[in-house]
């Protein structure tokens, strides 16, 4: 087996496992959907790649010892952009959860002053009877 196939068949696990990955974020609400609409295209990309290219003469410019340093630091700018993503999803969640809640506490506050704006001028009324 040559270092082509090798990479070949790297990158269509790779991007297999990524979409699982993706779509397993997705559904346990880990990763918001744009996020995993890139990540989704990222792994067909990969696996389109793998299937695809025919690196043939790629021997003859990077060894094998280069090819797996190669793509253990791919594999760490992955991982490290997965986890970006998720925690941007995150604080995005968050944001829109305390929008809402901001949003629900205005109305009370608003519903709150007519209350107080009703009793107020029903004590006023009561106090101008109570002088005459």
């Amino acid at each position: 087996m040559e270092v082509s196939d090798i990479l070949r068949i790297s990158f269509i696990v790779v991007g297999i496992i990524l979409f699982c990955v993706t779509m397993t974020s997705l559904a346990k609400r880990k990763m918001t959907e744009s996020f995993c609409m890139i990540w989704g295209g990222v792994s067909c990309l990969l696996v389109l790649a793998g299937i695809l290219l025919r690196p043939v003469i790629l021997k003859n410019y990077i060894s094998t010892t280069g090819l797996v340093i190669l793509a253990l630091g791919i594999y760490c700018m992955i991982c490290g952009a997965y986890i970006l993503s998720t925690m941007i999803s995150d604080l995005t969640r968050k944001n829109r959860e305390l929008a809402i809640q901001v949003s629900i506490l205005q109305r009370e506050c608003e519903k709150n002053r007519e209350r107080l704006d009703k009793m107020e001028g029903v004590g006023v009324n009561e106090e101008d009877t109570d002088n005459h």
